[in-house]
């Protein structure tokens, strides 16, 4: 009987469904693949941890965020890596696209992604580079 067969694959991923839904709101889901695809996240908590080789004269750290997140926060954070102590520190909420430029020495350097509860999607993109005039 194939009507059966049918109710009974809706009804499996109906489950299927039901299950991630119940696990995203309990312990929080990211789903997609940074730098090269928006990343969602439904309650998501959690550090996303980069390293960046700055190498030459007049080099920076480029950084690209943009989303929007309708609840929680994006803490972007960029050091030199073994610095204990805080680097550049910029939080977002809501919407928001920004390019962060930040002047670096040739050095080792890590770019800190920090989530906080967050629900919405976010694309992040990060780069050494230098300035070239």
């Amino acid at each position: 009987m194939p009507y059966t067969e049918g109710v009974r694959s809706l009804l499996f991923l109906a489950l299927i469904a039901a299950g991630v839904y119940f696990y995203a709101e309990r312990f929080g889901l990211a789903v997609g693949y940074a730098p090269f695809t928006p990343v969602l996240y439904w309650n998501y908590t959690g550090e996303l941890r980069n390293q960046v080789r700055a190498t030459g004269t007049r080099a920076f750290i480029k950084v690209i965020v943009e989303g929007e997140l309708r609840k929680g926060s994006l803490e972007v954070e960029i050091r030199r890596s073994g610095q204990s102590g805080p680097g550049l520190v910029k939080r977002y909420q809501g919407r928001f696209a920004e390019e962060i430029r930040q002047p670096v020495d040739a050095s080792l350097y890590d770019v800190i992604f920090r989530f906080k509860e967050a629900r919405g999607q976010v694309r992040m993109d990060w780069v050494a580079a230098r300035n070239e005039f």
